[in-house]
Order: structure tokens, then sequence, then C-alpha cells
């Protein structure tokens, strides 16, 4: 996955600066205030552009009406804070199928998967001989 250290952080492509409107965040879908989005239309909050990796899935699977577990994680890949072989994997994964899950069904019970996948090591991939994020998917 590119990891854009310019740009936008969804795309890479270049931000453009304009007139001050609301718009609605690509990752949490929170409505602010901004000057500035990407070439492609991509507007990213002060929130989600300075969040961690799991607190960045968390609100995105919560917010999602999306019900393509693929273009959900896709989506979420493609942002830096998500590195290729990081531990945030092993949330990421059951959080996006829960997600997908419960936009399908329309049924949103709450979510158990950060809670669960949060006892997954980093490393435990190698180590033990099977990913965490099927791990995290299993206990949820």
């Amino acid at each position: 996955m590119p990891d854009y250290k310019t740009g936008c952080l969804a795309c890479g492509e270049e931000l453009i600066y304009g007139k001050t409107e609301k718009m609605e965040c690509y990752y949490c879908h929170k409505i602010d205030e901004s000057n500035v989005r990407c070439k492609n239309g991509h507007f990213i909050c002060d929130k989600c552009h300075s969040s961690a990796g799991n607190e960045l899935i968390e609100n995105f699977c919560i917010t999602t009406k999306l019900e393509d577990p693929m273009e959900i994680a896709l989506i979420l890949m493609r942002n830096p804070t998500i590195k290729m072989h990081g531990p945030e994997h092993h949330f990421l994964i059951p959080a996006v199928l829960l997600a997908s899950y419960y936009n399908t069904r329309k049924n949103y019970e709450e979510k158990e998967a950060k809670r669960r996948s949060s006892n997954i090591l980093g490393g435990f991939c190698g180590f033990y001989g099977d990913c965490g994020a099927a791990v995290g998917t299993a206990s949820s």
C-alpha cells in the first residue's frame, strides 16, 4: 500500500486550497468546515488526519454504510497510519467484516472486535503460525 508523505491521505493527489465550506470526512463521515481537499474531492478531518491506526479503523467502521468488506478494507489500508505488516490488521480485519455484516443485515449490535483483538500481540502471526487478523475475526 502506498505511504503518502504529502498530498491526500486517501489517494496521494495534490491538495487544493479554496474557500471554506462544509465537507464530509472521507474516513469518519463527520461534516466539518475546511478550505482544503484533494484534486479527487477527498477531505480528511483533523481528528482522522492525526489519529492512530486503530482509532481510524474504529471511526470508519462505525460510521460507514458500505457493505463490501474488500472496499472497506482497501479504503482503510490506503491510509498511511495502517502499516502493511502492522498489528493494526488484528483489529482491521474483524472490524471490517463486522461492519460489512452489520451493514448488510441492517443490524447494528454492539461491536466487540476492538476489545477482543487488543489481546493479540504484535508479532503473533510470525511466532504462532496463525494470522492475528484471523484469530481476531474468529473471536468476534
